[in-house]
C-alpha cells in the first residue's frame, strides 16, 4: 500500500499528518477513529488560519482518507463542506500570462562559445524543458542508456515512474531534433556536447545531469530547477513571478501560437488523455512529434549531419 504512493505524495501527506496529529492532541480526538464532524472542524480550523486554495484542502482530505474510515472521508456532509470550500477558495492558475520564449532563445544564441560546463548545464536543461514541454521531474530522470540516436533526432525513453505513470499509461518519449538553421539553439547538439564533456566525470553513472561542482553527483530535480531559474533570470525574465516550471506554460503556448494542434501539444507535453480527447473534439490533425520542438524554436526541418 505504501508503494502505491509516490515519494512526493508521501512528503505532501506528511504535512497533513503533522497538522492532524497536533489538532487531535489539542482537542482530544482519536487520530484513527475521528468522526466526519471532527474532520470538518479540522479543515475549518485550517480555513480560518491559513489562506490556502481548494487544492490544499482536497489534499488534506486525500491524506486522511488513508487512516480514517471510508464512511468518514466520503460522507455527504463532508462533500457539501468541500463544495463550499471550492466556492470560497477556488483553485486558480499560477500564472495569468506567460512569457515569450523568443527573449530566452535570443539570449541563448548570444552566449559565447565555447560555454563553461556551468553555462552549458543551465542552457541544456532549459532548452530540454522548453522544446519538450515536460516537467523537470521527467528531465531529471533522463538516462544515457535510454537514448536512441537517429539521423534527424535523438529519442529519449523515460523508463522510471513519473507523475503521470500508472496502469495502462504509456511512458513518455522525448523527441530532440537536430536544428541546422539555428545552430546555437540546437538542443540535440548541446546534448551530445554535454555528454562528451561529462564523460570523464561519470564513473559509470547513467543519469544524464551531473552537478558541475565536485564531487559531480547526480543533479536532483531541485538543482535542475535552480539552473533553469538562473538561466531565465540571465535572459531577462522576471523570476520573482515566473518559476522554472513556467517553461512548460511558455513552450506549449508558443507551440499553439505557431499552429500546432492542441491534441499534439497535450500528447507531447504528457497531459492526460481526457485533455487529449477534448482536443480531438476540435478535429485537429496530427503532425510528427518533432514539429512541436521546431515550432517552439521556429525553425524548419534539418539534418544534424549538416551541422558545422
Amino acid at each position: 500500500m505504501m508503494a502505491s504512493l509516490s515519494e512526493n505524495t508521501l512528503k505532501q501527506y506528511n504535512t497533513t499528518f503533522r497538522l492532524w496529529w497536533r489538532f487531535c492532541f489539542q482537542t482530544g480526538i482519536s487520530v484513527y477513529e475521528a468522526t466526519t464532524e471532527e474532520l470538518i472542524r479540522f479543515l475549518h480550523n485550517i480555513f480560518e488560519t491559513a489562506n490556502l486554495k481548494y487544492g490544499s484542502f482536497n489534499s488534506h482530505r486525500s491524506a486522511l482518507s488513508l487512516i480514517l474510515e471510508p464512511s468518514v472521508t466520503d460522507n455527504p456532509i463532508l462533500n457539501r463542506f468541500m463544495k463550499g470550500l471550492s466556492k470560497l477558495r477556488p483553485a486558480a492558475p499560477r500564472y495569468n500570462a506567460t512569457w515569450d520564449p523568443n527573449s530566452l532563445l535570443q539570449y541563448a544564441e548570444r552566449l559565447p562559445n565555447p560555454l563553461t560546463l556551468q553555462e552549458l548545464s543551465r542552457k541544456l536543461v532549459t532548452l530540454l524543458c522548453l522544446i519538450t514541454g515536460h516537467r523537470l521531474q521527467t528531465i531529471a530522470k533522463i538516462k544515457l542508456s535510454n537514448f536512441i540516436y537517429g539521423e534527424d533526432a535523438i529519442q529519449i525513453l523515460i523508463a522510471d515512474p513519473i507523475k503521470t505513470s500508472g496502469r495502462n499509461q504509456l511512458q513518455p518519449t522525448l523527441h530532440i531534433p537536430f536544428f541546422k538553421e539555428k545552430r546555437f539553439l540546437c538542443c540535440a547538439s548541446a546534448l551530445t556536447e554535454y555528454i562528451d564533456r561529462t564523460s570523464y566525470l561519470r564513473h559509470g553513472q547513467d543519469t544524464l545531469f551531473l552537478s558541475y561542482r565536485r564531487p559531480h553527483l547526480v543533479a536532483s530535480k531541485q538543482t535542475l530547477s535552480r539552473w533553469v531559474k538562473e538561466f531565465l533570470q540571465a535572459a531577462g525574465i522576471d523570476t520573482s513571478v515566473f518559476k522554472a516550471h513556467s517553461t512548460r506554460h511558455s513552450s506549449t503556448s508558443a507551440a499553439l501560437r505557431n499552429g500546432i494542434a492542441v491534441d499534439v501539444i497535450c500528447k507531447t507535453a504528457g497531459w492526460s488523455q481526457r485533455t487529449a480527447t477534448f482536443a480531438k473534439f476540435y478535429n485537429r490533425p496530427l503532425v510528427p512529434p518533432n514539429e512541436f520542438a521546431r515550432a517552439v524554436c521556429n525553425v524548419s526541418h534539418s539534418r544534424h549531419a549538416d551541422l558545422p
